[in-house]
């Protein structure tokens, strides 16, 4: 009887002291990798981030694009939140981020300063950038100014050379033109094209089985609420500088010469492969990968293809994950 006994009690007791663990907060551990919600107050503006995995892991700051935010990485964030923390701020007014005051300058200089801030303020110093479209002039400048935080690169459709930006190469195109002279017909155009494009309801866009309308639903409510899109052509006419910026970013490219892998939707109109294949003038050890997607490529139909190759690249070039 006692030997029955004892052999009870080697079962229930471990299983009395997981109960304990988890009762006295050891679910936390449990749920470390799950995503998380969050505002900072960064020199008055409540920024939102989205975060998840875990803080010991290498950190990787996903850097969105335009029209969209954060939730752009969402499916990819979830495929990668076992390996690493990964934090993905929305800009000064995008996604739930406030709009800023009339007093705060709304260019690529200033929203990276405010991304720097709030990763300061986050205890953040040592990352990876994944960057797409805005991104890469949001990242870039992180990396010009603080070079030694700067882990890896990953950039997917994020232009940083003049080969892959059709439209910027004739001096005399339309593009160019608006940056001198901030040509209001030009403007007004652009808008009157964004609303009724967004007016397209999402069963008629034709939109492929990878693509989530819930996304571009979600970015176009966002631009259309009033004074947001001459907040964003504020940017895009300040897109002009990063341009300018270019010889800059090839610089710090050049002289340190950090572990990049190139993840670029080969079927981008608009950020076109050439400017993919341009970073190896600088970083020739840069990993080159064209995929059969588009502009949007990680949030459409490429999100397991980018997390592996993610993962296979911090595994053989950066660190461990």
């Amino acid at each position: 009887m006692m030997k029955y006994i004892i052999n009870r009690l080697t079962i229930i007791l471990p299983l009395f002291f997981v109960c304990f663990y988890f009762l006295l907060g050891g679910n936390s551990f449990a749920q470390s990798n799950d995503f998380t919600y969050h505002w900072e107050n960064v020199n008055g503006l409540k920024i939102f981030y989205r975060a998840a995995g875990n803080p010991s892991k290498p950190t990787i700051v996903l850097l969105h694009g335009v029209p969209s935010s954060s939730v752009m990485y969402q499916g990819v964030m979830e495929l990668l939140k076992n390996d690493f923390y990964l934090v993905a701020p929305d800009y000064p007014a995008h996604g739930y981020s406030d709009v800023p005051p009339a007093s705060y300058p709304f260019t690529f200089e200033n929203i990276s300063n405010t991304i720097y801030t709030l990763l300061n303020q986050l205890g953040i110093h040592h990352y990876s950038l994944y960057m797409q479209d805005y991104g890469a002039p949001v990242g870039f400048r992180l990396a010009v100014k603080h070079p030694q935080q700067i882990d890896a690169l990953i950039v997917q459709n994020g232009n940083a050379y003049i080969e892959g930006f059709p439209d910027a190469q004739d001096p005399n195109g339309d593009l160019e033109r608006y940056w001198r002279d901030k040509n209001k017909k030009y403007e007004n155009n652009w808008i009157d094209s964004y609303r009724k494009e967004s007016l397209v309801l999402p069963s008629q866009r034709n939109l492929g089985t990878g693509i989530n309308p819930d996304r571009r639903n979600m970015d176009a409510e966002i631009m259309l609420k009033p004074g947001r899109l001459d907040l964003f052509m504020q940017l895009w006419f300040d897109y002009g500088n990063n341009v300018k910026s270019y010889p800059q970013w090839h610089e710090y490219l050049k002289k340190y010469q950090p572990p990049v892998l190139i993840t670029w939707g080969k079927e981008d109109n608009y950020f076109t492969v050439p400017g993919a294949l341009a970073f190896l003038k600088d970083v020739p050890r840069a990993e080159i990968h064209l995929l059969n997607g588009g502009h949007w490529a990680v949030a459409e139909n490429n999100t397991a293809e980018i997390a592996e190759l993610i993962e296979s690249f911090f595994r053989r070039a950066v660190v461990k994950p």
